[in-house]
């Protein structure tokens, strides 16, 4: 299943060609390498050997696949669209600023998003860079070099806020960057990982809850017990982010915000939001629409955040496991 979306006009359902997705081939082997596995065969184990020997085939192993639904939108008031998106090798083309996209695809599986911040600063071009620089770590994870995934991520976010930095030094501009919100789906296995306020939710049978949490001055005075957490969520501090990528300036060390990674249950399903979904629609909201439109829940989420204003980007993706 792959179906991609304009979102230019005002029914927001043009069908379009795709060309808004810019999708990067995970790294094969070269011919010589594939000639050499097809000709290299390890022995058998006994059991193995014994089903061929009988005509059986040895049991492949259960292929994890998810469907995972894709909407970005500029919103009503901005002209641009600085945020984007991964999705294993996919992620949003600069030039096309509205985009909905789904698909289904086999773990191992990367879904993250990214919102720029800047303005003069290019945080479209922070957001791309942190797009394309988490395909590379797809790559990784998909070839199996042996890293833990904790590691892989660090790597991650290291180099993809070093390459901001070159950027935003070539161009001359001191600030600007991007949020990410992502997880990597393996073995059945969850890893949730953030930088800034884009989120990451959990939804199931019984809810919908935030994994991630947002690293804003809001959020500090809150946990010194300056705010609440009313007073934080609707403070002018719950803009200022204390994390991003591109926040390590001097290239010191940025280290990326983990949580518990957890195993994956039948009726899981993970949203990954800037906060142009978030500052619109409220949870309760989110899930109703979630389970009004299973066909296209994100395009439905858009839609709904525009209907509410629409004043700032809005990217969603949405991932459930296709059993």
């Amino acid at each position: 299943m792959e179906k991609i979306v304009n979102l230019e006009n005002e029914t927001l359902e043009k069908e379009i060609s795709g060309n808004e997705i810019q999708e990067d081939p995970a790294t094969e082997p070269a011919p010589a390498e594939a000639e050499n596995e097809a000709a290299e065969e390890a022995p058998a184990a006994p059991a193995e050997a014994e089903n061929e020997a009988a005509g059986e085939a040895p049991a492949a192993a259960p292929t994890e696949r998810y469907r995972v639904f894709l909407t970005t939108h500029k919103g009503l008031v901005r002209d641009d669209n600085e945020d984007n998106f991964t999705i294993n090798t996919a992620s949003r083309k600069l030039e096309f600023k509205n985009v909905s996209y789904a698909s289904e695809v086999e773990a191992p599986l990367l879904a993250a998003v990214f919102d720029g911040m800047g303005g003069e600063s290019k945080g479209d071009y922070a957001s791309y860079i942190s797009a394309k620089t988490a395909k590379r770590l797809y790559t990784s994870l998909k070839e199996g070099d042996g890293a833990p995934v904790a590691e892989q991520i660090a790597q991650y976010v290291q180099n993809a806020n070093d390459q901001i930095r070159d950027f935003l030094e070539e161009n001359n501009c001191r600030s600007g960057g991007s949020t990410v919100c992502a997880v990597i789906i393996r073995d059945g296995v969850v890893y949730p990982f953030s930088l800034g306020d884009s989120r990451i939710y959990l939804l199931d049978p019984d809810g919908m809850v935030q994994l991630s949490k947002d690293q804003t001055l809001a959020m500090k005075k809150y946990e010194a017990n300056i705010y609440t957490l009313e007073e934080a969520e609707n403070s002018v501090d719950s803009h200022k982010l204390t994390a991003f990528l591109g926040v390590d300036y001097y290239r010191e060390g940025l280290a990326p915000q983990l949580y518990d990674t957890f195993a994956w249950q039948p009726q899981d399903r993970i949203l990954l939001c800037s906060d142009g979904l978030y500052g619109e629609l409220t949870n309760d909201v989110i899930q109703s629409i979630i389970r009004e439109y299973p066909d296209n829940p994100t395009l439905e989420l858009v839609r709904a955040a525009l209907k509410n204003g629409g004043r700032d980007n809005v990217t969603c993706v949405l991932i459930e496991r296709v059993e």
